[in-house]
């Protein structure tokens, strides 16, 4: 996917929607895109967040795993983090 359609989706989150559909979609719609992938490009997007993010992302249960976190537990921890980094989600 390329970085133009990555940051139209991850701006999504600062309109309301879930992280964890948002972060499905872009898992789905991208084949060669894993989770750890995905995490570096969710850093890079919202840089004022730390490293801490990282976890997260890798330990949820997204489209691609079977194993982690539910999308719930997903969405509160992430938008836990982006409220204390400063986003308004």
């Amino acid at each position: 996917m390329s970085p133009l359609k990555n940051r139209y989706l991850l701006a999504q989150l600062l309109e309301g929607k879930l992280p964890s559909n948002v972060l499905n979609l872009m898992l789905e719609a991208d084949p060669e895109l894993d989770k750890y992938v995905l995490a570096n490009v969710f850093l890079e997007e919202f840089d004022r967040l730390d490293s801490k993010i990282l976890p997260v992302i890798w330990k949820w249960k997204s489209a691609k795993s079977i194993r982690g976190i539910s999308d719930q537990q997903f969405d509160e921890a992430i938008l836990a983090q982006m409220r204390m980094a400063g986003y308004i989600v």
